[in-house]
């Protein structure tokens, strides 16, 4: 990673490799296979007769048209724009995660794939600025792909005795497995018994001793304390699979988003729920999620929004995004993301009227899997409060690859006002799959599934970064942040088997 990142850390010991480090290719060769046309046969023209020879040169002339219309169709090479790649993983990548440690100048990356595998990847920048790697595989022998993964490090604090916790990952799988790992040399730590098909995990914000994990299966909820390996609590309640959930900046309590188009608020210690909010009529009121014939309800949280820190927002497969006062028990705002076009609305239309022939109620084709709604809310996220100006703004993205950004201090239709509304172009297709805040300064990073990652400026709606360098869809992404700099470390990973580190410099 060189020329990006002062050093400084939280641990303070520089990390000790055991293995000769290897390094990373970044002139990475694109191979173009060029078929050249046969020569004619002289002998065959010489014995055409007139008639022939124009029809053929009638053919000759519309094959070389389709020829310049394929040829002005064909994408040009992808510029790979990353610092650093690492192709240890022979599925697609679905969870990743890292941590920038500026005292070691040593970044951190976790990811787990449909390979069932997970992996630790360190990247070091030593005083040459030459970028040291190293990729350990976790040992754990999975038999579902890693659903996700997460680091407790942002959260460390020294406990009552004054001792500094441990830096932990924690891998969860459709297996059901919850396994814990050290972050310091991937060694395994535990192997946690909990839900079927984890879908999520957090931890603890004060301390991340505590593990938060989701089941997208059983619709229950797991919490642990890792140090002593116990299970803690667990929460049952949603109506179908919990797709996301988080403590809240407080960790006092937890905030949790389904398919039953349900947010609920549980209380950590008692194991109850405290309030719920039902902001989608999924399946006519009755749950069930998407198993059952619902539309998948709620797909994606974030928390700490407001001056309070108590607002949490959720993305909907109803094209709507919900934002809502945790411990007010209160809905503040319905955010319309998504913009039923006239083309749209005629299409789902004539849809209700004849819902036969393998379509579902919004006109989309299904698959085996059911129907993918087309005005998915993907992701969302909540305006830092330290940012002058834009305290009270959030975030929406959706598969319709529009992001918006909203003031919530402002009242509007819904509760909000919507400030930007962000377009790559009419010619661009590809959805929005994760968007990130920057920590300090007003700008989005969104990741899209055509593979490209862009930053936007949120005051005024344009593009100020775009990296390439995917050749698929990226389905997670996490970004790290540089102490005394503005530099944003961009970790991906994508449907094409790769993780990529991206480096932004405002």
């Amino acid at each position: 990673m060189a020329n990006a990142l002062p050093p400084t850390n939280n641990n303070g010991d520089e990390e000790v490799f055991d293995e000769p480090p290897t390094f990373i290719d970044l002139n990475s060769a694109v191979e173009v296979k060029v078929d050249d046309a046969p020569a004619a046969d002289d002998d065959e023209d010489a014995m055409m007769d007139d008639d022939e020879m124009a029809h053929n040169q009638h053919a000759t002339t519309n094959n070389n048209a389709a020829d310049e219309t394929t040829t002005s169709n064909e994408q040009p090479p992808i510029i790979d724009q990353s610092k650093a790649t690492f192709t240890s993983h022979t599925d697609a990548i679905y969870a990743i995660t890292s941590h920038y440690d500026t005292q070691s100048n040593t970044l951190y990356i976790v990811s787990g794939g449909g390979d069932d595998r997970a992996y630790l990847h360190l990247m070091t920048t030593s005083n040459n600025n030459k970028a040291q790697t190293k990729t350990i595989p976790l040992a754990h022998p999975h038999t579902d792909s890693i659903s996700c993964v997460a680091l407790n490090t942002s959260y460390i604090t020294n406990d009552v005795s004054g001792t500094i916790q441990a830096n932990q990952i924690a891998v969860g799988s459709y297996d059901g497995s919850i396994v814990l790992y050290s972050t310091t040399d991937g060694t395994l730590l535990h192997v946690f018994e909990g839900p079927t098909d984890v879908e999520w995990a957090r931890f603890h914000p004060k301390g991340g001793t505590v593990l938060l994990v989701g089941s997208i299966a059983d619709g229950t909820i797991w919490m642990y304390h890792t140090p002593s390996k116990q299970c803690l609590q667990v929460f049952v309640g949603h109506e179908g699979g919990v797709t996301d959930g988080s403590f809240t900046m407080d960790g006092k309590a937890i905030v949790s988003c389904g398919q039953d188009g349900t947010v609920r608020v549980w209380a950590p210690k008692k194991g109850v729920c405290k309030h719920v909010f039902r902001l989608m009529d999924v399946n006519g009121g009755s749950g069930g999620g998407e198993e059952e014939g619902g539309g998948g309800g709620l797909t994606c949280l974030a928390v700490g929004g407001g001056q309070d820190g108590q607002l949490a927002i959720c993305g909907g497969e109803d094209g709507n995004a919900y934002v809502v006062h945790v411990s007010g028990k209160k809905v503040v705002a319905t955010l319309t993301h998504f913009e039923e076009s006239a083309t749209t609305a005629t299409a789902t239309t004539a849809n209700n009227n004849n819902t036969a022939n393998g379509q579902g109620e919004d006109g989309m084709e299904e698959d085996e899997e059911g129907f993918v709604e087309a005005r998915s809310v993907e992701a969302v996220g909540f305006c830092p409060g330290n940012i002058p100006g834009t305290a009270h703004w959030c975030a929406t993205g959706g598969v319709d690859g529009v992001l918006k950004v909203w003031n919530m201090n402002v009242g509007g239709v819904g509760g909000a006002q919507l400030r930007q509304k962000c377009t790559r172009g009419a010619d661009v297709k590809a959805g929005i799959t994760r968007l990130r805040w920057h920590n300090s300064l007003p700008l989005v990073i969104a990741s899209y599934t055509d593979g490209v990652v862009c930053i936007w400026d949120a005051r005024v709606g344009t593009v100020v970064g775009t990296f390439t360098g995917h050749e698929d869809m990226i389905n997670d992404m996490d970004v790290s942040f540089v102490d005394g700099s503005n530099a944003a470390v961009i970790v991906t990973g994508s449907d094409d088997k790769s993780v990529k580190m991206f480096e932004f410099h405002p």
